[in-house]
């Protein structure tokens, strides 16, 4: 359950962060229509920037103790790295 807690987490603010430097990149609001889907390399590019605040959402799973949350980020960063190599 906390596996599924990290990957949950870590996928939302990959998501969310991507969004918006989306957002700041073509100026194209990317919730419309989940327009971001439409852009392979960019949108590819953008999650892979939005991961970056992924690290400190690790770090405070590691400092609370929560591992299986912390592995659970480990692979939300897995699988936006296969979206971003097979978009």
């Amino acid at each position: 359950m906390k596996l599924l807690l990290g990957t949950l987490s870590g996928l939302l603010v990959s998501v969310i962060f991507g969004c918006f430097i989306f957002k700041f990149l073509t100026h194209i609001n990317p919730i419309e229509n989940f327009n971001i889907f439409n852009y392979g390399a960019l949108s590819g590019r953008a999650l892979s920037l939005g991961a970056i605040p992924n690290i400190g959402l690790f770090y405070l799973f590691l400092n609370k103790e929560n591992y299986f949350s912390a592995r659970g980020v480990i692979l939300s960063f897995i699988l936006i790295g296969l979206f971003v190599l097979f978009a």
